[in-house]
C-alpha cells in the first residue's frame, strides 16, 4: 500500500480544558503509541479526516515527520469523533516496524453474479471484513470475493479464499462469509401482505352481564301488557 507523510508536533498537558484548546487552534490531539512507549502529538485534522474516509485508510502506511520522530512507521489505531458535529476530537496512532508482519482488517469486495442469484436467489453477507497477517507494505486496499460459482443453498468460507501471496488469515476459524439463500414462498409473501382483522370501535358503554339480562326480562314485561 502507498505510503504518505503526517507531520507530528509534541504537545504537553492533558486534560479537557486542553485539548479543547488544541482543537479550537485548528489542531487534532493524538497519542502515538510506541515500540515500548507513547508520546502525546498533535496531528492535522483535515489529513486525518481525509484518509479515514478514504478506502483502506486506517491501513494505510504512515511516515512521520516532527517531534523526533522522523524515520518512523505507524498506522491509526483508533479515533473519537463528537456525537453531535460528527467532527475528529482525538486519534490513537500505533508505531509499527515495516520489516515484520502485523495483523490488521481489511474489507471483502463481492464480485460477479452468483448463479443462485440468477435462480432467484439472494445472497445473504455474513462477513464484511476479513482479519489478516502480513508485512505492513503488503496491506491490500480489499480483498475479492468471487461470488459467481454460488448455487442457491450453497455458502463461501474464509478458508475458500485466494489469498494474494504472503498474505494470511489472522484466525483459524473457517468463517462463513456469504450464502445464497432461496428466494421466499410465495404464499408466504402474499400472506404477509394480506390486510390483518380491524379491531374492534367501541361506540358506547356495553351494558354489564347482569345488566343485559335484567333489561331483557324488562323488555318482555312490556310486551306481555
Amino acid at each position: 500500500m502507498e505510503q504518505q507523510t503526517l507531520s507530528v508536533e509534541s504537545r504537553t498537558g492533558t486534560g479537557k480544558s486542553v485539548t479543547r484548546k488544541l482543537r479550537a487552534a485548528g489542531k487534532l490531539p493524538a497519542v502515538l503509541y510506541g515500540l515500548g512507549k507513547s508520546q502525546p502529538v498533535t496531528v492535522e485534522p483535515t489529513f486525518i479526516t481525509k484518509l479515514l474516509l478514504s478506502e483502506g485508510g486506517r491501513n494505510q502506511i504512515l511516515n512521520l515527520k516532527g517531534a523526533g520522530l522522523e524515520g518512523k512507521h505507524a498506522l491509526i489505531k483508533d479515533y473519537d469523533v463528537d456525537p453531535v458535529t460528527r467532527r475528529l476530537v482525538h486519534v490513537d496512532l500505533l508505531e509499527i516496524d515495516v520489516t515484520k508482519k502485523i495483523e490488521v482488517t481489511v474489507a471483502l469486495n463481492f464480485v460477479g453474479k452468483a448463479v443462485g442469484v440468477g435462480e432467484g436467489g439472494v445472497l445473504n453477507f455474513i462477513e464484511r471484513t476479513l482479519a489478516i497477517k502480513c508485512l505492513p507494505t503488503a496491506i491490500p486496499q480489499h480483498i475479492d470475493v468471487d461470488v459467481s460459482a454460488l448455487a442457491i443453498g450453497h455458502s463461501l468460507h474464509a478458508d475458500e479464499l485466494k489469498l494474494p501471496e504472503g498474505i494470511e488469515k489472522a484466525s483459524q476459524l473457517n468463517s462463513t462469509l456469504v450464502t445464497c439463500v432461496p428466494p421466499t414462498k410465495e404464499e408466504e409473501a402474499v400472506a404477509s401482505l394480506a390486510p390483518t382483522a380491524e379491531p374492534e370501535v367501541i361506540t358506547e358503554k356495553k351494558p354489564a352481564e347482569g345488566e343485559a339480562a335484567a333489561a331483557g326480562e324488562a323488555k318482555k314485561e312490556e310486551k306481555k301488557k
